[in-house]
């Protein structure tokens, strides 16, 4: 699981490809919000361990929108 490559996702609202960069793996079955680059959308994601030793990125649209300041 140390691989120096970093994952992509898909945007579940716009279907642009992201990339999820992979010292955020360290919180395994954490929620963590991410902001896609294309439509500028929050969204869930969550590390998980796949088949084989591989990463499963679990991806969702947040149900609230956090607002910067």
């Amino acid at each position: 699981m140390k691989t120096e490559t970093l994952l992509e996702y898909m945007c579940p609202y716009c279907g642009a490809f992201n990339e999820f960069s992979e010292h955020t793996i360290r919180d395994m079955y954490q929620e963590q919000v991410e902001t896609c680059g294309c439509c500028k959308k929050n969204l869930s994601l969550t590390a998980a361990n796949g088949v084989e030793g591989r990463i499963n990125l679990i991806i969702s649209e947040l149900e609230t929108e956090f607002h910067s300041k």
